[in-house]
C-alpha cells in the first residue's frame, strides 16, 4: 500500500510546479499614476498608470494600491483571485474625495497552452579514427589524414593489419621532413611501414616528401604489399614526373598479384 501511496503524492507534491502560470495586469480608469504592492512585495516604486506582474502564481493574493491623484492620496487593499493560465485585467478607481480607490475586474482572457518541444538529437557520424594510446586529438584539425579503416570482412583487405592512424602518419611525416638527405628519409620510411599498413593517400603524401624520382620509385615498390587498398594504388601516380616511372611501377604491380 507505501508503495502505491508514494507515487501519487509525488504526483500532488508536483501539481504546482506543472500549473500554468497566469498575468495580471492594473489599469487606472481615470490616468492617475499609482503604487501596487502584492502579497506585501512592491511591484512597482515609480509610480504609473498601468502595471503589468508576468508569470504569476495562480491563486489568492491580497493587492496593496497607492493612488496619487490632485486629490491627494487614495489607499486601498483588496484580495483578488486569479485562475491558472489567464491574463487578469483589472481597473483601478478613486471614489471622489473619499480617500478610496478599489479594483475591478475588467476581463479574463486565456492564455495560450506551453508547448515543450523537446530539444533535438545531435546527429552521429561514424568514428573511423583508430583510438590507441597515442591517439591525439588536440593536434587534429579539419584537414588532417585520417584514412577510413578496411573492412575486415572483405577477403581483399583482409591482410591490412597495424593501419597507421592519423597522428602516426604526421609523426612520421614530421621526422621524414626534419632530414636533409634522401636516403635517410626512405629508410626512416621503411622502418615505418616494416610493420604497418598505410593508405594509398597515405603512402602518396609520403611520396611527396622525397625530392628524387628515384627515391618515390624505390618507397612506391617497397610499401605496395604494406598498403590496403591496392585498387586505389593508382593515386599516387600522379606524383611522378616521368611516364616511365609509371609504367615500372604497373610492371612492378601486375607482377605481385
Amino acid at each position: 500500500m507505501r508503495k502505491l501511496l508514494l507515487p501519487f503524492l509525488l504526483v500532488l507534491l508536483a501539481l504546482p510546479v506543472w500549473a500554468q502560470a497566469s498575468i495580471l495586469t492594473f489599469t487606472a480608469e481615470r490616468g492617475e499614476y499609482f503604487q501596487v504592492a502584492v502579497n506585501g512585495q512592491a511591484i512597482n516604486r515609480t509610480a504609473s498608470n498601468y502595471v503589468r506582474i508576468n508569470h504569476l502564481r495562480p491563486g489568492r493574493h491580497y493587492v496593496e494600491v497607492k493612488v496619487r491623484s490632485r486629490h491627494g492620496l487614495y489607499k486601498m487593499g483588496q484580495r483578488v483571485f486569479v485562475p491558472e493560465g489567464v491574463e487578469a485585467n483589472y481597473g483601478v478607481r478613486t471614489m471622489g474625495r473619499s480617500g478610496k480607490a478599489y479594483l475591478r475586474l475588467l476581463s479574463e482572457v486565456p492564455l495560450a497552452p506551453v508547448v515543450v518541444v523537446p530539444a533535438p538529437l545531435p546527429p552521429l557520424y561514424p568514428d573511423y579514427h583508430r583510438h590507441d594510446d597515442y591517439c591525439g586529438h588536440d593536434r587534429y584539425d579539419e584537414d588532417r589524414y585520417d584514412p577510413v579503416p578496411p573492412r575486415h570482412n572483405d577477403g581483399y583487405y583482409g591482410n591490412c593489419r597495424n593501419l597507421l592512424s592519423g597522428r602516426e602518419l604526421e609523426r612520421l611525416i614530421d621526422t621524414m621532413h626534419s632530414r636533409d638527405f634522401e636516403s635517410t628519409k626512405l629508410s626512416i620510411a621503411r622502418d615505418a611501414l616494416r610493420n604497418s599498413s598505410i593508405m594509398a593517400e597515405g603512402l602518396k603524401r609520403l611520396l611527396q616528401q622525397f625530392d628524387h624520382e628515384s627515391s618515390r620509385v624505390e618507397l612506391a615498390k617497397y610499401a605496395y604489399e604494406s598498403v590496403c587498398d591496392k585498387d586505389r594504388f593508382y593515386y599516387i601516380y600522379d606524383i611522378f614526373r616521368f611516364d616511365s616511372s609509371v609504367r615500372e611501377l604497373e610492371e612492378y604491380t601486375s607482377r605481385r598479384r
